[in-house]
């Protein structure tokens, strides 16, 4: 049958009808609030007693995280993300993992043989660590893992609150990091927004530096063999610091060193050859004969 509907009538109608289904349709929840403060103090501000955290929003251009129980606001904390060189990744992230005394496996501090702080801010696979020297390892206490190649939130130096300073992980206050790692879970949303690369081009970035990192190593590591080398040809053979010296500090006895005569010289077949001296022949003493007596002597 034909509708005898105005086309007009019909699609004002569709349009009623569609706008009513609309608002049948519960409404989007709207945002967690933010946390707005008159002054900033350092650390932060802990007012959640023993509830939960469930989720943590952390601004990298204002240097603050924001901690909530659902939509409520139950603290903030100062934190401090990587440095330009080194930036922390944007996005959406959970907690993976919590470690509550780890220590780095890549930065901290490297010391030469005698004990005396040589690299304060010291890389595996960059660094060249001095002969006999010894790598420290920072520590990383409460150590909230977010990706699976080591960026993640925990206690750090915070030099300038509100302004980066790591390399790339998140440092937490040391009166703040406790909280975070006791009211989180792993599963945890950990929300980064700010100025910073998202985390494929993170990683991009890590790669590349990896790859420099490399190859710096591995010209400090050439020039440190070449200086060792050319240390021990210079050295004399009564020096502690050679041979001798270094198996007499490991307990071995150093190699003797053997003295050898030169030969006497040959003559040349077509010289002459002296005459040998004669032989003295050695003969028996005579007894001496007594003189004969004189006339008239008795």
């Amino acid at each position: 049958m034909k509708s005898t509907l105005p086309t007009s009538l019909i699609r004002a109608l569709a349009l009623t009808g569609t706008a009513f289904l609309a608002s049948c349709k519960s409404p989007a929840p709207a945002p967690p609030p933010e946390l707005v403060k008159e002054e900033w103090k350092y650390p932060g501000e802990w007012t959640g007693g023993d509830k939960s955290i469930s989720r943590i929003a952390i601004n990298v251009d204002t240097q603050r995280a924001t901690l909530y129980n659902g939509n409520e606001i139950v603290g903030w904390t100062y934190v401090a993300s990587g440095i330009p060189s080194f930036p922390t990744p944007t996005g959406n992230f959970k907690i993976m993992e919590k470690v509550k005394d780890k220590v780095s496996n890549l930065y901290g501090k490297g010391y030469d043989s005698s004990g005396k702080l040589v690299n304060s801010d010291f890389k595996q696979g960059r660094d060249v660590l001095p002969s006999g020297g010894k790598f420290v390892a920072a520590p990383m206490k409460y150590f909230m893992r977010l990706t699976g190649d080591g960026v993640g939130m925990h206690i750090g130096p915070i030099p300038r609150p509100g302004r980066r300073a790591s390399h790339g992980c998140i440092r937490l206050p040391s009166k703040m990091a406790p909280i975070l790692f006791t009211h989180t879970s792993v599963g945890t949303p950990v929300d980064i927004t700010g100025s910073g690369p998202d985390y494929q081009s993170y990683l991009a970035q890590s790669a590349a530096k990896a790859k420099a990192n490399a190859a710096k190593y591995a010209a400090a590591k050439k020039r440190q063999d070449e200086k060792a080398a050319a240390a021990v040809t210079t050295l004399a053979a009564d020096d502690p610091n050679g041979p001798a010296g270094a198996a007499a500090a490991a307990g071995t006895p150093a190699p003797a060193t053997t003295t050898t005569t030169p030969a006497a010289a040959t003559p040349a077949s077509d010289a002459p050859v002296p005459a040998p001296a004669p032989t003295e022949e050695v003969k028996p003493a005579v007894p001496a004969t007594p003189p004969a007596p004189a006339p008239g002597a008795e």
